[in-house]
């Protein structure tokens, strides 16, 4: 068994086990949308006014949201995001000889599924425009820019037991110097240690490679499968961090000026994301993760200013609002073979 394979078992595995985890601690009539750390939903003119549209009613049983769908604090927009802002990457498929920079938009809804159980569904879009950061692609067959349209599709729960998970499908349609399409897996499980500290695992599996070419030369792009553990914290001020270290499938060393080297065998990866409320409605937001070694392997980061109809503070903890981060050069990382 390869050790990819053996690796997504295992993160299976674990999702598996901890749904199993939430239907034994946390039956149907304790899940809720939000846990009780987050039972007070500030009002207008109040310090972290934007939780929600309801005031204080959710804690005192007047506007039981995560079940009735109809009710003042079940708007489409809570759980929407939208975002803009810089991005910058240097994977693989870049063939040892550029990096890219330029902008991103995304935006993200997380949307009630089975409400009674607190699990939802999120869909989200984004868009990467970047410039070659090297001038060797445009010198050579006249590469300047990338275009990227990602999608991601997945399902999530929530529960008052502090376990929560999500599990869903990323694809890439990217514009380069050839045409790609390309998918992967990705999910993640985690557990709150306290109100403002969770623990927990996130992988992505390689799934749908494509072939294409630079210049006359035949390529193939292939999602590389990677899996971390990760902690996040919640600060006074609402700020999130969360940092992670994990283990990430072998890459090629492709080069296109000096030629190959020998394919690396599994590599250390490590990140972390950033989440800080600004105002009531807008948070800096960003991520960033390095497949190693950093001249062969992945530099990705991005950062900008999330905008959250329904209020920026306390968006990321509520029951429906989408677990995963729509897909990116962080969460996505491709390898190139010739």
């Amino acid at each position: 068994m390869s050790w990819h394979n053996l690796l997504v078992r295992l993160m299976l595995g674990a999702l598996m086990l901890g749904v199993w985890m939430l239907g034994v601690c946390c039956p149907a009539a304790t899940l809720s949308a939000q846990s009780a750390c987050d039972c007070y939903v500030p009002s207008y003119g109040e310090p972290g006014f934007g939780v929600s549209g309801c005031g204080g009613a959710c804690c005192d049983g007047g506007c039981d949201w995560e079940r009735d769908l109809g009710s003042c604090c079940t708007a489409l927009l809570e759980n929407l995001s939208l975002f803009a802002g810089l991005e910058g990457s240097k994977q693989p498929q870049d063939f040892g000889v550029n990096a890219n920079f330029g902008g991103r938009f995304h935006a993200n809804l997380g949307l009630p599924l089975i409400a009674s159980h607190g699990l939802g569904i999120q869909i989200g879009t984004a868009l990467n425009y970047t410039d070659n950061a090297v001038q060797v692609f445009e010198r050579v067959d006249g590469t300047k820019d990338r275009f990227q349209s990602y999608t991601t599709l997945g399902i999530f729960q929530r529960a008052d037991c502090g376990f929560s998970w999500a599990l869903g499908y990323d694809f890439l349609a990217q514009r380069f110097y050839d045409d790609f399409n390309l998918g992967q897996v990705r999910g993640d499980i985690g557990y709150e240690l306290s109100c403002g500290n969770e623990v927990g695992a996130w992988f992505a599996f390689g799934g749908q490679q494509d072939q294409g070419n630079y210049a006359t030369i035949p390529v193939t792009l292939a999602p590389i499968t990677q899996g971390s553990l990760y902690y996040r914290h919640r600060w006074e001020n609402d700020a999130e961090t969360t940092i992670w270290l994990g283990l990430a499938d072998g890459h090629s060393e492709p080069n296109l000026a000096l030629g190959d080297l020998v394919p690396t065998g599994n590599r250390l990866v490590f990140g972390s994301d950033v989440f800080v409320p600004l105002s009531p409605w807008l948070s800096l937001f960003g991520q960033a993760n390095f497949i190693t070694p950093a001249d062969t392997g992945t530099v990705d980061a991005f950062l900008g200013i999330a905008f959250f109809p329904g209020g920026s503070h306390g968006a990321r903890r509520r029951a429906f609002a989408p677990r995963l981060s729509v897909a990116n050069s962080t969460t996505f990382a491709n390898d190139l073979t010739r």
